[in-house]
Formats: structure tokens, sequence, C-alpha cells
């Protein structure tokens, strides 16, 4: 008698990496990176870093894959080098690499949000232009609402980046934390000043 049962939805949701890691999550991962790309492109929306996003002077295609690469990259190798670190457990390269690409399979449905051309010009603006445009404007008012939305796709994208370390380092309480610090906000960082080479 086959004694698994398929994880309910909700529990997918949770933990994917239940039922899906290391090569297959890899190829999923690298497919919904290429959709990803690919709605960046068409909305003009560019990766600084993992948590930061807008315009750029750079609009070539491959610019847009690079950025995409780095933000996948940069984190799974701090994450990597953490699971090393602070794992007692092996750790397999192809298991990180796998289940961090995969989480970051809903910036394909975030950047949905980024298509409308007043989303295009909005995103456009300087910080200053922007909260001119805010205080002064109500019509920029449903643009801001319109996107907030989209920031529940990058919180699912940062929560399945920590079941991805727990998972493929098997780490545990302030190991992974520590190490979960490391790549998302240490990440970030690294990120930003990688893509930022890429704009001069």
């Amino acid at each position: 008698m086959n004694t698994h049962t398929k994880p309910s939805r909700p529990a997918f949701l949770a933990n994917p990496f239940y039922t899906i890691a290391g090569w297959k999550a890899l190829a999923w991962g690298l497919l919904g990176m290429a959709v990803a790309t690919a709605g960046s492109m068409a909305a003009h929306l560019h990766y600084h870093g993992l948590m930061h996003y807008g315009s750029a002077p750079n609009d070539a295609w491959w610019c847009y894959t690079a950025e995409h690469l780095v933000v996948w990259l940069v984190p799974a190798a701090i994450f990597y080098v953490a699971g090393l670190l602070l794992s007692s457990s092996r750790i397999r390269l192809i298991d990180v690499l796998g289940t961090t690409a995969f989480s970051q399979i809903p910036f394909a449905v975030m950047n949905l949000f980024y298509l409308p051309e007043q989303v295009q010009t909005f995103i456009a603006l300087t910080p200053e232009e922007l909260a001119g445009k805010i205080s002064q404007e109500s019509y920029w008012l449903p643009v801001v609402g319109w996107l907030t939305p989209s920031l529940l796709f990058l919180a699912v994208v940062l929560c399945w980046l920590a079941v991805a370390l727990k998972t493929s380092c098997n780490l545990r309480g302030w190991r992974l934390l520590l190490g979960y610090a490391a790549g998302i906000i240490g990440g970030d960082m690294a990120c930003r000043l990688i893509i930022s080479l890429m704009y001069k």
C-alpha cells in the first residue's frame, strides 16, 4: 500500500520542497526565471537587488537576464557557504541551487503588476519626483494601490528562501536565522553592488 500522500495546496505553498528538490526544482526554477525575465523586459522593470526594483539606464536583454541570474546565484552562494559552516549535514550544491531557483518563481507573477503603462511611468520617477507626485496628484494613488498586492509575491519569495535554506542545509534555530540574514540582507547588498556595474 502506498503510504505517501499528496500534500495539500496550503502545505505545498508553505513548503514546496517536501515534494520537489534537486534537479527537478532547478528545472522549474530556471523556467520560472525565464518567464520572470520576459515579464521584466515587457514591463521595463529592472531588479536592482533581491528586494529592490525600478527603472535603469540599460535596457539590453542581457541586462535583464544577468540581473535575474545575480539575484538567484548570490543568495544561493551565501546559503551554500552558510550550510557548509553551520550545518553538520552533508550539503549538496544542487539542492541549494534548485530550491533557491524554485523560490524565485513568484517573481514571474509579481512582474505582471508592472505591465500597465502608468506603472512603468510611475517606477521611472526619481524619489523626489515620486514624493511630489503622490502628495500633489491623487492620479497616482490608484497606481500605488495596484502595486501593493505585488508585495505578497515578494513575501512568498522571501518565505520560500527561508524554507529552501532550512531544507537544503538542514539548519534550525539561530543557525538558520544567521544563514538567512546573511543570504537575504548581505545577498541583497551584494546583488545591488554587482548589478550597479551593469549600468555604467
